[in-house]
Order: C-alpha cells, then sequence, then structure tokens
C-alpha cells in the first residue's frame, strides 16, 4: 500500500464507518509513526467516564448535550498539538464534507498540510464487525451504522486535503 505521501502531511484524517477499521488500520501503519493519535470516541468515552465517577461508557449513554464539549476540547487538543509541532493522526468517521471542514478549516489556518484516508468497508461487514466488538463501550446501535452509511460522502482535494485514499479492499486484512 502506498502511504509514504500520507507519512508526510501534518495532519492525516483516517475516516470511514464505525466498525470499517477506522482504528485498525491506523494502528497498524501509524502507530510507529510518532503521529499522536486524537480520537473524539475516546474523548467522550473519558468526559463520560470522569463525569460519572468512573460508570462505564457506552455509546447510549452519551449525553448529546456533551456533544459541543467534546468537540470543544478535540480542538483544544488538536491546537495543543499544533504548537508543539506534533504530527497528527485524527481517527473520527467524518463521513461527509461538512463533518470534515472543522479540520481542514483549522490545519488551513494553521498552515498545516491535511490529507485524508477514507476506509470504505461495505455496511455488512460494518455491521457484523460492530457486533463482534470485544468491549460493551465500543458497540455503537445497530440502527445507527445504516443512517450513516446513508450519509456517506467520499473526500475529495477540492475540500482542501492534500492528499486523499479511498481504500476499498481493507477488509480483507482485517480479517
Amino acid at each position: 500500500m502506498m502511504l509514504e505521501q500520507f507519512r508526510r502531511c501534518d495532519i492525516l484524517l483516517i475516516c470511514g464507518l464505525p466498525g470499517s477499521g477506522k482504528s485498525f488500520f491506523s494502528r497498524k501503519y501509524f502507530a510507529k509513526s510518532g503521529r499522536k493519535r486524537v480520537s473524539r470516541k475516546e474523548i467522550m468515552q473519558n468526559l463520560y467516564e470522569m463525569l460519572t465517577f468512573n460508570e462505564e461508557w457506552a455509546e447510549d449513554k452519551f449525553a448529546a448535550v456533551d456533544e459541543n464539549l467534546v468537540k470543544h476540547l478535540e480542538k483544544k487538543i488538536i491546537e495543543h498539538l499544533f504548537q508543539l509541532g506534533e504530527p497528527l493522526l485524527i481517527d473520527n468517521m467524518s463521513l461527509n464534507s461538512s463533518s470534515r471542514e472543522p479540520y481542514v478549516t483549522l490545519a488551513h489556518r494553521s498552515k498545516k498540510t491535511i490529507s485524508a484516508i477514507f476506509i470504505n468497508t461495505d455496511l455488512a461487514t460494518c455491521l457484523k464487525r460492530n457486533k463482534e466488538r470485544e468491549s460493551a463501550k465500543e458497540v455503537v446501535a445497530e440502527s445507527l451504522i445504516p443512517n450513516l452509511f446513508a450519509k456517506i460522502e467520499y473526500p475529495d482535494r477540492k475540500e482542501g486535503f492534500k492528499d486523499v485514499l479511498v481504500i476499498d479492499k481493507f477488509e480483507d486484512e482485517l480479517k
């Protein structure tokens, strides 16, 4: 897999459906790259567990009113890492251009290069993997995934990305 140009960018956005293999892909190809990883889902989990005295987080327990706080924390973490000169990997669904736009804007405002890799795993595989997750706190409501699938817009360089890659066959490597 030709990933060298993605290793050279300041910010790498790994996106796709829940269960598509984003985190697995990120670990497999970038864990030892020196990049700092930011995951909005993990910020949600940690915030929830902190606020509830370590009650175990689950997707359905997260209050939508806390979403703005999560986005704010994510932005501040990214800005902090920019100031330190750290290369970043953002592991987030980012299924359409409007959900990717804040990352592109932040990158351009900070004079950083940003590229995107979309893990394009078929819906049936994502649903199967979601059910098979080891931890209950990783499971996404099954009804949500088909709704998200319907909203997919593949990333495009016109959005402001330096490079874009859509990976259609990654599911074979996850077995």
